[in-house]
């Protein structure tokens, strides 16, 4: 005699389903998500019934939208990443009170957390020559990228490397997204490059390096005071 508590270990077979569908006949009205799964066909010979091609394009469309949502979800992950680590600088940042410790703040957190193989942070007709803290009295670098107040995102000459990344060695071309800076009586442009061409792209959001542009600019000015 087998106890009550003990499950029993059953197969499945075709004529169990049937029966239970047959038993259940409101069964794919509450799982109609179901029938986009199934493999329905129909006998019309050669040619493709409007319903096997109806449930083929619902098939489609449903997987579709589940990359979509995927895509979705990952951007969401990394925009949350993003944000935390732009939070961490920006308080960083407010803490500074010399040139020095913002030399440090960049290397830090830019070349740590943010995974930048190289960062630079032009400043114009201010003396204050650091790793990447680079002073100029007239002509810049980055002038000839940055037209605007908007920061762009391109790919770079290992020799226009050089120009914005100064204290690194640059045998081959690389990308960069160059953030215009301003404070009160001038202007810079924080430059953030990688060694790969592909890792900073023109269709990449800028949202946040604007926002850390701005917050270093208001650094930058109480610093030059």
């Amino acid at each position: 005699m087998s106890s009550a508590t003990e499950p029993e270990s059953q197969t499945l077979t075709d004529d169990d389903v049937v029966a239970y569908l047959r038993a259940d006949r409101d069964f794919f009205q509450r799982h109609s998500s179901l029938l986009s799964a199934l493999n329905l066909p129909h006998d019309s010979g050669q040619a493709v019934s409007l319903i096997e091609r109806q449930v083929a394009i619902l098939r489609e469309r449903n997987m579709q939208m589940r990359r979509r949502m995927n895509e979705l979800l990952q951007a969401a992950k990394d925009n949350d990443e993003l944000f935390a680590k732009t939070r961490t600088l920006t308080l960083e940042l407010l803490n500074v009170h010399s040139w020095h410790e913002l030399n440090e703040v960049l290397a830090t957190y830019m070349l740590a957390d943010f995974q930048a193989d190289f960062v630079c942070c032009h400043l114009l007709n201010l003396p204050v020559h650091l790793d990447h803290l680079a002073s100029h009295d007239a002509e810049t670098p980055y002038e000839r990228f940055v037209r605007s107040n908007v920061p762009i995102c391109t790919v770079l000459r290992a020799e226009e490397l050089a120009d914005l990344f100064p204290f690194q060695e640059h045998d081959n071309d690389g990308s960069a997204v160059l953030a215009p800076i301003f404070w009160e009586g001038g202007e810079g442009c924080l430059a953030i490059g990688s060694r790969q061409t592909n890792r900073v792209t023109s269709d990449m959001d800028t949202l946040f390096v604007t926002y850390i542009g701005e917050v270093l600019g208001r650094v930058i000015q109480r610093l030059a005071t």
